[in-house]
Parts: C-alpha cells; structure tokens; sequence
C-alpha cells in the first residue's frame, strides 16, 4: 500500500512539475549615464580598450554616425551618405568597429572604413544575390577573421534582421552569404530547408516571414542563426561552414510555435499589422554564453487600448512585451528574463553586462538616458 502511495505521488509530481525547469536570473543595474541631445541616438558597438561607443543620430536628412564616450558626450558625428568623396553614395545598413578601433560601414553594395575622426580610409565594392537595403534603423557590421589573418577577412552580406527572401522566392536556398574580399569568393550556408521549422510553414509564409536574426562570435568563429517564428537556434562552423548544434528554445509564451502546420490564420494581426510573437536579436556574452531577445504575442484588447493611446504603437517597439532567455553552448539555461521598465536593448558589453536606452514614452526630455545591466542569478 505504501508503495503504491509514492506510485500516485510521483505520478502526480510528473503532471503538476514542467518537464524543464530552469535556473532563475535577473537584471541587476549597474551604471547609468545620460547623452545631451534632443535627437534620438541608438549605440551599435562598444570599443573596450578606448572606452567609445559607436552609434547613430536619427535626423531629418537621414543618419549621422556618432561616437560617443563612457561619460556621454558626443565625440564626434557626421552625415556620411552622399557624393562628396568622404560621403557612400548610397544608404547605410550596418556599422561596427574594426579590430583596431577603425569603423566599418556597410551598404547594399559597398563597404567603407573610417578612423576615428569619420575621415575615408578605404572603400570596394561587394557581390550579392540579394542587395537588401533597410531603412529607419542600422544593424552590426557582422565579419571575421576566418583563419585569424587579415587576408582572411569575410563578412555577411545580408544584414540580421531581415527578409533573406525578400527578393528570390526560391523554396530550397542558404539563408546566409559570407563575402571573402581576398579571394573574391561568396559562400552561402545554412540552408532554410534544413531548419525543423521550415517543414512547419505553409509555402505561402516563407517567403513573406523568413527574417534571419544571427550574431558572429568573432573569436570562436561562430554563427548564431535563428529565424522570426522558430523553436530553435542552429550554431555553424565559420571555417568548414558546417552546422555544429542545434539548441532547442523554451520560450515562456510563443502561441502559435504549438501549432504543427503554421498557416497565415495562425498568425494574429489586424489591418496588416502583426500581434503575433517573434524572435528578436541575439547577443553575445562572456564564457560562450548569449541571449536571444524575443517579443511576447500581444492580445487583441491590449493593442486596442494601447493604439487608442498612441496611433503609431506597435508592441515589437514596447520593452515591455520583450523576454530575454540565457544559453550556453550545450542548453537553454533561463527562463524568460523582464526587460528593465522603459528599457530598449542596445548592445552586449564585456562582464555579461547590457546596455539599454530608456525610453519614458509619456515623458519628453531633453537627453537621452542609457542604463547598463548585469545578467545575474537571482
């Protein structure tokens, strides 16, 4: 009889108990410092060893690249888009420091690198099968070293967060391609066929909804991919171009990743816009760990109240329907994180640390707020 009690019991601890339990962490603050500008300015990049943060000015005439110091203050900025000889002549979709502190910018079709004072030190042009050019926001500069030599530099060609179908509705293709100006080579990897989700999309999704997210680990010659609407991030080889792990996502609240054959109705929007869940960004952290950042469906009720409020509300845009989760190498190792109230993620910084704009959106103030976080166990 006392065996069959513990039978029931621990029947009843497997119903009630999650099948994966989780570590708890949180956000602990750490630093803040504010930027005197009426302007709005997001931070891409970070340089430890000069303390510098490389960013963009949204202006009237479109984007003026900025750096600015650990205190704040504006080093320097300047609108590098036109045709004057220090100028790109088209717009830029993706910025970052270079290994010696130099800055890279990237068009649809060339890229450019500056010094510190913004001044033109080279410029050529690349291939693309894809020629994505983004608008209203910039993306990191992703490139490597493939064999740690300067001849070895390789970047991707089409920025994160983006539509890799956008503009070749081929079914069977590689969602990313890697650039290698030495030997004038374009490779493409990581084929969308392969993905377990993409068995999952109706034909008529893929190419409207297959935006890649990805982030290099430079030094470990990673790549990190996951897709919009995905249960899973896939980790390659850089060198071979050859998939390493795949790493199975429990996101606390992701509806529709439940249903086994996902179709336009399973999508929730209205009048076009989407108020369904998405995998974000990615970022890397210390000791080969890193975070994806995704964004919660939002119920029908909710947007309604939120849009009565503000015309131009859009959740994927509120920090607080974004959720962080933690990995290593081998595993999901958190739950869903909360963002910091108000809170926008920039950038990753050295010592598992986060930078974040403070955006108060029922307050207008004359500078901009950034706030650093540290990941810690709770």
């Amino acid at each position: 009889m006392v065996n069959l009690t513990k039978f029931y019991i621990y029947v009843w601890l497997l119903i009630i108990i999650p099948s994966h339990t989780f570590a708890q962490f949180k956000l602990k603050k750490v630093e803040e410092f504010t930027i005197n500008t009426l302007s709005d300015l997001d931070i891409l990049d970070y340089f430890p060893s000069k303390n510098i943060y490389l960013g963009f000015i949204k202006c009237s005439k479109g984007n003026d690249i900025a750096l600015v110091n650990a205190e704040g203050e504006i080093i320097i900025k300047k609108n590098l888009v036109g045709e004057g000889p220090n100028q790109s002549i088209s717009h830029i979709n993706c910025m970052a420091f270079s290994k010696d502190g130099d800055i890279w910018l990237q068009s649809a079709t060339h890229v450019l690198l500056y010094d510190l004072e913004l001044v033109l030190k080279d410029r050529f042009s690349y291939p693309s099968s894809l020629g994505i050019q983004i608008r209203g926001r910039k993306e990191y500069f992703s490139y490597f070293y493939q064999d740690g030599l300067e001849s070895s530099f390789s970047f991707i060609t089409n920025p994160s967060n983006t539509n890799t179908f956008l503009n070749n509705n081929e079914l069977d293709k590689n969602l990313i391609e890697i650039y290698t100006p030495s030997i004038d080579k374009l490779f493409k990897i990581a084929p969308a066929a392969d993905r377990k989700m993409y068995k999952r999309l109706s034909t008529s999704l893929i190419s409207s909804l297959y935006f890649i997210t990805y982030r290099i680990d430079n030094k470990n010659k990673r790549l990190y991919l996951t897709t919009r609407i995905d249960d899973e991030i896939t980790v390659y080889n850089l060198k071979t171009h050859t998939l390493l792990s795949r790493l199975k996502v429990n996101h606390g609240e992701f509806n529709v990743l439940g249903v086994n054959s996902i179709s336009r109705q399973d999508l929730p929007s209205i009048d076009g816009i989407s108020l369904g869940a998405k995998n974000h960004q990615l970022f890397l952290l210390d000791e080969e760990q890193f975070l994806l950042d995704y964004v919660k469906e939002i119920p029908y009720g909710i947007y309604e109240q939120k849009k009565a409020l503000d015309p131009y509300y859009h959740h994927y845009n509120d920090p607080s329907f974004h959720r962080l989760i933690l990995f290593d190498q081998k595993k999901q190792l958190s739950g869903d994180i909360p963002m910091p109230k108000n809170g926008h993620l920039m950038i990753s910084l050295p010592g598992n640390r986060l930078l974040f704009k403070i955006k108060n959106p029922d307050v207008e103030e004359d500078f901009i707020r950034y706030e650093i976080y540290q990941i810690v166990k709770n």
